[in-house]
C-alpha cells in the first residue's frame, strides 16, 4: 500500500457502519450516546496439523494506524499499522456462519477446511459499537491446500504460521486483538492434549 496517498476524508455514508445518536432523560437531564452500528462478524482459529501449527493473518489496518499515530507511539515505520489477526471476516453473505467461516478461511489463507468447530459467541466494543464475533476452530492438512489466499479484490494479507511453542513469545511481539489470545488459551485447555502439545 503506498501511504502516501493516505487522506482524512469527510465521512458521509457507509455500506459497513453507521453513525448513530440516542438521546434520553435522566434524572431530569438530557443524555446522548453516540456509537457505531456495524455487521456482526465470524473468526476461525485455524490450525496446520502437520506443521504443529497455528495460521494467522498478517495485515494493514488504517484506523491501528490512526491510533499509533495519532498517539505518537514509538513503532518502526514498517510496523504501523500491522496487525497480526485470526482469520475472519463480515457476516455479510446470505449463507450459515460455518459456511462464512471455512469461505473466509479460503480467501484469505488459501485454506479449505472440510469442517468448522463452533467455540463460541462473544460481544466486543459495548460503548462504542456492539456487534457479535463467532469464534470457531477448524484443523487443516496441506491436502486442504485450494487457493493462494491472500484475500480479495485490493487486500493485502500475508499468511503467518505459527508453531503452538512459540506462541506466547509471539504474542507478545505483535499486535492483535483480544480475540487473538482468548482462541489460544482456548486451544491449550480443548485441544493441546489432542494434538500432543500439552
Amino acid at each position: 500500500m503506498d501511504l502516501s496517498s493516505l487522506k482524512q476524508e469527510e465521512f458521509t455514508s457507509s455500506l459497513y457502519i453507521k453513525a448513530k445518536r440516542f438521546s434520553y432523560i435522566k434524572n431530569g437531564k438530557k443524555h446522548t450516546w453516540d456509537f457505531i452500528e456495524s455487521l456482526d462478524s465470524v473468526s476461525v482459529l485455524l490450525y496446520h496439523k502437520e506443521k504443529e501449527s497455528f495460521i494467522f493473518v498478517k495485515q494493514f489496518r488504517i484506523p491501528l494506524w490512526d491510533y499509533q499515530v495519532r498517539n505518537n507511539l514509538k513503532i518502526p515505520q514498517k510496523d504501523l499499522g500491522m496487525s497480526v489477526e485470526l482469520c475472519s471476516g463480515l457476516v455479510d453473505k446470505n449463507l450459515s456462519l460455518e459456511d462464512i467461516a471455512k469461505e473466509e478461511c479460503l480467501e484469505e489463507l488459501g485454506y479449505m477446511p472440510k469442517s468448522v468447530e463452533k467455540v463460541c459467541d462473544f460481544y466486543s466494543g459495548f460503548g462504542s459499537g456492539a456487534s457479535k464475533q463467532s469464534l470457531f476452530f477448524a484443523e487443516v492438512c496441506e491436502d486442504d491446500k485450494k487457493g493462494t489466499g491472500g484475500g480479495l479484490d485490493d487486500e493485502e494479507i500475508e499468511t503467518v504460521f505459527v508453531k503452538v511453542l512459540d506462541f506466547e513469545a509471539f504474542a507478545k511481539d505483535n499486535v492483535h486483538a483480544a480475540s487473538f489470545e482468548f482462541a489460544y488459551l482456548w486451544f491449550m485447555k480443548n485441544k493441546a492434549k489432542q494434538y500432543g502439545l500439552s
